[in-house]
Parts: C-alpha cells; structure tokens; sequence
C-alpha cells in the first residue's frame, strides 16, 4: 500500500487556529460573565438602599410638614387670643392712658419752667459781668 499525500496551504489552517484561540479566550470569559452579574447584584443592592432611604426621607418630611401645620395652626390661636386680649381695653388699661397723658403734659409744664428760670439766670448772671471797653490809645 502506498500513502498518499496531499499539499493544503497553511493561510487556511493558520486562520482556524486564530479562531480556535479566541473562542477559547471566550470560554475563559466565563469568569468575566460572573464578574459582570456581581457588579449586577451589587448595583442592585445599591439601588435598593437608595429606595429605602428616600422611602425614610419622604416619610420624614411628611412628618415635618405636619409639625409645621401643628405649629401654624398654635401660632393662629396664639395670635387670636393676642388681638381679642388687644382688642379690649380694661379699666386699669384706661387709667395708665390718662395717668400717661397727665405725666406728659406735667413735664411739658416743667421744662419749659425750667425753660424760662434759664434764661433769667443767664440774664442776671450777664448783667453782672462788668463790660471791658477796649482802651484807646491817647494822643501826646
């Protein structure tokens, strides 16, 4: 028996043996695939803490918003019973007005006593002062 032989060009084979190593260079991908799912579930894991934190700050401000519609609506009472208590003027009230008005027009009085008492003092303490007639100078 005699063996045959054949004659292929290696450009061919060379290009299936490129093909072969980067489909095994995928099948060695197998550990970026796991890779790329934990970073999956660590997103996920990520996202789902945000949620529970906006979740816990919308309930928050809820919260607050009702504070603050407690503290207006105590705030309107306040101020209710500030204007009704404004609004009536007691007896005592009317008294300190007109006692008020009595001290003001007392002092009126004395200041412009002490006013006039002023004036005279300088008056009198002007009169007092003799006058310096300034000396001319004499002719020989």
């Amino acid at each position: 028996m005699a063996k045959e032989y054949e004659i292929f060009p290696l450009d061919p084979i060379k290009s299936l043996e490129k093909r072969v190593e980067k489909l095994e260079s995928t099948v060695s991908g197998k550990n970026i695939g796991h890779d790329y799912l934990e970073l999956v579930r660590t997103n996920q894991q990520v996202v789902d803490d945000l949620v529970k934190m906006n979740a816990e700050v919308i309930n928050k401000l809820l919260s607050l918003s009702e504070s603050i519609n407690n503290l207006v609506s105590k705030l309107n009472e306040f101020m209710m019973k500030f204007e009704v208590a404004g609004g009536e003027e007691s007896e005592t009230t009317k008294l300190l007005v007109e006692e008020n008005k009595k001290m003001k027009t007392t002092q009126e009085e004395l200041l412009d006593k002490l006013s006039r008492l002023e004036k005279r003092v300088n008056a009198l303490v002007l009169s007092r002062i003799p006058i310096k007639r300034p000396v001319s100078p004499r002719k020989p």
